[in-house]
């Protein structure tokens, strides 16, 4: 199962450590560093070509929707990604996900939720 630990440093970045199994049954571990935007809440790590990250809608609770583009060789892209606190899909968590698709400009029917893989990885709208 794929595992984060964010880490608030006190320059107001964020310090994130992911893991996750590999096909081969490994491990890949990674380190990287958010970097605190203008808007409270708001991130980017420029190594991922990722320029604006934020928390979309959340109850605090159960589930967040994460907001997230990109900027790399002039092309832009823009995604939600929907996690939650339990593998079960909270459905209050999705329909939210769904109401932000046209507000971020993604159009509903070029995405899907996708179903939860058996690796109990987040679901995402892709576009």
């Amino acid at each position: 199962m794929p595992v984060v630990l964010v880490t608030p440093l006190a320059n107001g970045d964020l310090a994130l450590k992911f893991g996750y199994s590999t096909p081969d049954g490994g491990c890949q571990k990674t380190d990287t560093t958010f970097t605190k935007g203008a808007v409270d809440g708001q991130f980017s790590n420029k190594a991922m070509a990722q320029t604006n990250i934020r928390v979309a809608s959340t109850d605090y609770k159960h589930f967040a929707v994460l907001y997230v583009e990109t900027q790399k060789g002039g092309v832009r892209n823009v995604w939600l990604q929907l996690y939650a606190r339990a593998p079960e899909l909270f459905p209050e968590g999705a329909q939210k996900m769904q109401q932000l698709v046209p507000q971020v400009g993604l159009n509903p029917s070029q995405g899907t939720l996708l179903p939860r893989s058996g690796d109990k990885s987040t679901d995402r709208w892709i576009d």
